[in-house]
């Protein structure tokens, strides 16, 4: 059986690989492999007819003229494809110029997968062609099926395109769900997707104790019997698949699922491992977001277009100040809340946010929703903030006793303003819920003592009182190169809450407790009680209110 281009791409280093352009020639046969070394035109005297070659184009991985050069002569002497290694190391992207000469010439251009090898390609092709049979996984054998999905993973190929193929392998139409009962993909008939939701909607914990035992259990939905399993490790619950009962194999676990759980164990693993990476870049951002820790505009533009969080457009911040996770002392009722807010309201509520406008955004940090908005431009004909700040209300407390109170900052023009911005969305929430009690929305042009302290902050004789108090632990920070006034300032507008300030900055609550011994020791009485308190978050608020930076506050 002759070895084609295509077969090759089935097994062995090339699994995973992607046409990229000429596929007209897949079906090319592959008499020999061999690594591409020379990158000019001499390479004519020695290709081989029928020979795949395997390149970086290392030599030559900026200059698109030689790489159009070397492909024209291997195609030329005949030579059947090339593969590409690498991409996105030094050859950052291939060209459009070379995809576009590969389709005009019918000339196999294939990506490999991210960091494969050379010989991962060519030693299962030399084995191929010495046997004269290629290496095709039959598609009843479910283990072989299993490491195809393992190489799709490996390949970072996304959920759908995963469980698409995992489906069409086994044969069988299979509907995939997370922990809270959401479908991640199915590819049954509507009809019945709708019954299985339904099912799910209302027999969540019923399905759960089910299958408990053996980890699967027939019921019937909609008057048809239907297979539900638990897609679990030793340790975790990653969700549900459910089937129908027809032709299953007689060792159901070794035969249909073991590989089914497997696979969605390495796959959905990998998504919580990638969705935790992306929160903690995200919690990043904003962190640097909000203190402004950026040298350049540019540059924070380019970062957050780099984890789809765009803040070129960005005009306002509304804050929502979750009361209720603070004020519940119990370790375990807090932690209860949390998971609720975070797996059903957070996402109620970006879902309505990017309704409004698909650029706004939102990031949970601590017991605080930070939503930031662009208002200029809606998908709403009429947008009013007002109205939008009291849906986010209704989110919030219409099917739990919850209190929140909801700040919002005046609107600006660049995005240099988002750090007095966004504590002027927190003022307005702080001030908000302590005058006007939980469950209320502040906006800070209606707090106008606050205003009168900017006007303060204008005058040099203000500023200059604002830096005697800060004295003794700013010269302490310069010399020691501590965060001590950046600790005070979240220790106050945080209530002396230690754990909130550890989470807030990023450090073990013991080591806040030791900066606020620190702190007391050097100014030599308590900036946390009257009057001291009041002459402290009036200098903070001044110092952010006339654009003053963090830095200049250690």
């Amino acid at each position: 059986m002759t070895l084609t281009i295509r077969e090759a791409l089935k097994f062995g280093g090339l699994f995973g690989s992607v046409v990229v352009a000429g596929e007209a020639g897949i079906d090319s046969p592959v008499e020999s492999v061999s690594v591409l070394e020379i990158a000019d035109s001499s390479i004519s005297h020695w290709v081989e007819k029928n020979q795949l070659y395997i390149t970086s184009f290392y030599a030559i991985w900026s200059d698109v003229e030689k790489q159009e050069l070397v492909i024209k002569k291997l195609w030329e002497n005949g030579c059947c494809g090339l593969v590409l290694c690498n991409v996105g190391m030094l050859l950052q992207q291939i060209d459009q110029d070379i995809l576009d000469l590969c389709d005009s010439l019918g000339f196999p251009l294939i990506q490999a997968r991210a960091n494969v090898s050379y010989i991962e390609i060519i030693t299962p092709i030399l084995s191929s062609l010495v046997s004269d049979k290629t290496i095709i996984p039959a598609i009843d054998d479910f283990s072989a099926v299993r490491n195809d999905i393992l190489n799709l993973i490996a390949n970072e190929e996304n959920t759908e395109s995963i469980l698409t193929y995992l489906n069409k392998q086994i044969g069988k139409q299979i509907s995939y769900y997370d922990i809270y009962g959401n479908c991640i993909f199915s590819d049954v008939d509507q009809s019945i997707l709708f019954k299985e939701q339904q099912y799910l909607k209302g027999n969540f914990n019923h399905v759960l104790y089910s299958c408990s035992t053996k980890g699967y259990a027939k019921l019937v939905v909609g008057g048809v019997e239907r297979l539900f399993v638990l897609i679990r490790s030793s340790k975790n619950l990653f969700g549900i698949f459910v089937t129908d009962c027809k032709e299953l194999p007689e060792d159901l676990n070794r035969d249909f699922l073991c590989p089914i759980e497997t696979s969605c164990i390495l796959l959905f693993s990998r998504q919580n491992r990638i969705a935790d990476y992306q929160k903690r870049a995200e919690q990043e951002f904003v962190s640097d977001l909000l203190v402004w820790n950026f040298s350049t505009e540019e540059i924070a533009l380019d970062r957050g277009k780099k984890i789809m969080l765009p803040i070129d457009d960005i005009n306002r911040i509304v804050l929502i100040n979750i009361n209720s996770l603070w004020r519940i002392k119990e370790t375990k009722l807090q932690k209860e809340l949390q998971e609720y807010v975070q797996r059903l309201l957070v996402p109620q509520t970006r879902n309505y946010v990017k309704s409004i406008n698909h650029r706004n955004w939102l990031v949970l940090k601590s017991d605080t929703v930070i939503v930031f908005l662009d208002t200029r431009k809606s998908n709403v004909k009429t947008f009013n903030i007002k109205d939008f700040c009291r849906y986010l209300l209704n989110i919030f407390t219409a099917n739990l006793d919850l209190s929140i109170s909801i700040g919002v900052s005046n609107e600006f023009e660049k995005i240099t303003k988002i750090p007095s911005a966004y504590m002027q969305a927190f003022q307005a929430a702080v001030v908000g819920r302590n005058h006007y009690g939980d469950n209320n929305v502040t906006f800070y042009d209606q707090i106008c003592f606050f205003q009168k302290l900017q006007e303060l902050g204008e005058k040099e004789d203000t500023l200059q009182t604002c830096y005697r108090f800060l004295q003794p632990i700013s010269a302490y920070d310069e010399k020691h190169g501590t965060s001590l006034a950046k600790t005070l300032k979240c220790l106050l507008y945080h209530q002396g809450n230690v754990q909130r300030v550890a989470n807030e900055l990023y450090i073990h609550k013991n080591t806040v407790l030791q900066r606020r011994s620190k702190i007391l020791n050097l100014l030599g009485y308590s900036p946390f009680e009257m009057p001291h308190l009041l002459n402290f978050l009036m200098l903070f608020n001044i110092l952010d209110s006339i654009g003053v930076n963090n830095e200049k506050n250690k």
